[in-house]
């Protein structure tokens, strides 16, 4: 079973094609998008199994196409400049035209990546995302976020350089989340769940029960069920692009909606010793997991300045029950926390901006925020 998505923007109208085995597709896909493309050069991602790359980009070459290729090992401090430089002189020297193209096959990280080199590539190439992971499948791959961080004397600045570029299409492979591990394949949950929080104003009143209700089927990975749940996500998140595609918006609604949680979580991600707990290891944290800590600690502030009540304790649990961390160590120094997110791209006029639920399914944007309520929402998942 294959479930195809539209998307509609201002800059682009696209398809995200969502099933198991779509990638056999790319082809055919790839000459609709890029019709008179000889060249095509690949992002990948080095976690990808390598049997998946060579046969996708064999068909390719068999099909004619002069295919090329970048690979990234992901990580944040990789996700900087001199990395998109380096895949900018790689595409410069296989030689491609404005009529070529650029795939990416990986998670988020190599989509922004490759997303940000076809934006900028002599002024823009056509890109096909295909998102390996469930975390770039429902949230990165779709909606033309591209881009890298930038080192600062404060730190890491997370996706501070970047463009809006829609890919010209999408395909969302759900065979090759089989080769993540679990505690990857779990943090690309999140992101689920955030878009449930927010999906009764965007199309889907209903996701968060049938989550609930479906949430073995989804950690089994049963394919009906993952199909059905990446294309639910996809469709909500297609929806909010199409009201605000570039985040323009400054009232309480908009694409900034997409960041509930991302405020704390990209400061997380970019302190040094922030480790979420999983299990009995204490590990380095990822993008999934900083967010399931940012839920938390968007809907404690939620309650903290009125906007709710009785949010925090049924998300944790409904956190805990899909093997996502609910504390974490290493957050000890709150200005340091509040340092970083006051260098948050949504920030206007120097104040920081959070997304908080408001009622189940619903979320706003709220300023002027106190700070003893922010340090009552670290307080929530602070370890001990």
């Amino acid at each position: 079973m294959t479930r195809t998505v539209p998307v509609q923007t201002s800059q682009a109208t696209y398809s995200v094609h969502v099933g198991a085995g779509v990638l056999s597709s790319l082809n055919q896909i790839v000459r609709d998008a890029a019709p008179k493309a000889q060249r095509i050069h690949a992002v990948i991602d080095t976690g990808v199994p390598s049997e998946i790359i060579e046969r996708t980009l064999g068909n390719l070459t068999l099909d004619g196409y002069v295919v090329s290729r970048s690979s990234i090992t992901p990580s944040e401090d990789v996700k900087i400049t001199e990395t998109w430089l380096s895949v900018l002189g790689d595409a410069a020297n296989a030689r491609l035209e404005r009529s070529d193209l650029v795939i990416a096959i990986g998670g988020g990280i190599v989509g922004d990546i490759a997303g940000f080199v076809a934006a900028s590539y002599r002024r823009g190439l056509a890109v096909v995302q295909c998102p390996t992971t469930l975390l770039a499948m429902v949230d990165a791959s779709v909606g033309g976020k591209t881009g890298v961080n930038l080192a600062s004397e404060s730190g890491l600045l997370k996706n501070a350089i970047g463009a809006f570029h829609q890919p010209a299409a999408v395909i969302a492979d759900t065979n090759t989340l089989g080769s993540l591990s679990p505690r990857v394949f779990r943090a690309g949950i999140a992101e689920c769940v955030k878009h449930s929080m927010l999906s009764a104003d965007f199309g889907d009143a209903d996701l968060a029960n049938w989550m609930q209700t479906t949430e073995q089927g989804i950690l089994d990975q049963d394919p009906a069920v993952l199909t059905e749940f990446v294309s639910r996500n996809v469709a909500v998140k297609a929806e909010v692009v199409k009201t605000d595609e570039h985040e323009t918006s400054t009232g309480d609604m908009g694409r900034a909606l997409l960041n509930l949680g991302h405020t704390f979580a990209h400061a997380f991600e970019t302190l040094p010793g922030v480790r979420a707990q999983t299990g009995d290891d204490a590990t380095p944290i990822m993008h999934g997991e900083a967010v399931a800590l940012g839920l938390l600690c968007a809907a404690t502030l939620g309650e903290r300045i009125g906007k709710a009540s009785g949010l925090t304790e049924p998300l944790r649990d409904r956190l805990s029950a899909l093997g996502l961390p609910t504390r974490c160590e290493g957050l000890e120094n709150t200005q340091a926390i509040i340092a970083r997110m006051a260098h948050d791209k949504k920030a206007q006029s120097g104040q920081i901006r959070f997304v908080v639920p408001v009622a189940a399914g619903r979320c706003r944007v709220v300023r002027d925020v106190p700070e003893d309520a922010v340090v009552a929402a670290l307080d929530t998942i602070r370890e001990g």
